[in-house]
């Protein structure tokens, strides 16, 4: 084998190296690009993301909603204790004011009763409706699930999401793991280089 034959033989792995690590790019790159559909020969090329938006979005909407936020998890949360305890508090300051200054305008007469029967009044109303309050919020999570469609919901929103604030939302969270993806074509492509080497040498 000639010395320019070997010079020839090593060009092959850090020629296939730099087409994997090519290939790979072009790859990521194509995520995203081109934004437009482009024509070349017979094919229109355009970036997956702009190019599959809407069935990705159809079927993000259908997997969130059957997997991760689903009616009946709507209907756990209105039922839990702590959309309760956090309800409680804003409840009694309305009771109090509607008791102590709105009811007063509504009947003067209330005005004339003593502090300790309008502290009453107060907690009478409110210990009311805090035995209705289950059954209210039970009401009102069978209203927001006939009334909102999550699975439409999130459809229409990842519909109308601007593909270029993804890409870069993506790439500043995946940068390091994007690359490795290039470099990991390079790797392969500069062994799949020497193997070629060995078969030409040896067989």
């Amino acid at each position: 084998m000639t010395e320019l034959g070997m010079e020839k033989l090593i060009l092959i792995p850090l020629v296939s190296a730099f087409i994997g690590w090519m290939t790979n790019w072009i790859a990521v790159k194509m995520l995203f690009h081109p934004k437009k559909p482009v024509k070349i020969l017979f094919f229109v090329i355009q970036g997956i993301f702009h190019l599959r938006q809407k069935e990705i979005a159809k079927k993000l909407g259908s997997t969130i909603e059957s997997k991760l936020l689903s009616h009946q998890d709507i209907q756990v949360v209105m039922k839990s204790d702590d959309i309760k305890q956090n309800l409680l508090p804003v409840i009694e300051e309305y009771i109090n004011d509607f008791v102590s200054n709105r009811l007063v305008s509504i009947h003067p007469m209330m005005a004339m009763l003593p502090p300790d029967m309008v502290e009453l009044i107060q907690e009478k109303l409110l210990e009311e409706i805090q035995n209705m309050l289950p059954d209210l919020l039970k009401e009102a999570g069978k209203s927001l699930e006939s009334s909102m469609d999550i699975k439409e919901t999130i459809r229409k929103k990842i519909e109308n999401f601007d593909v270029s604030e993804l890409e870069d939302i993506l790439f500043s969270i995946l940068k390091s793991e994007f690359k490795m993806i290039e470099y990991i074509g390079g790797i392969l492509g500069f062994f799949i280089g020497v193997s070629q080497i060995l078969i030409i040498k040896f067989l």
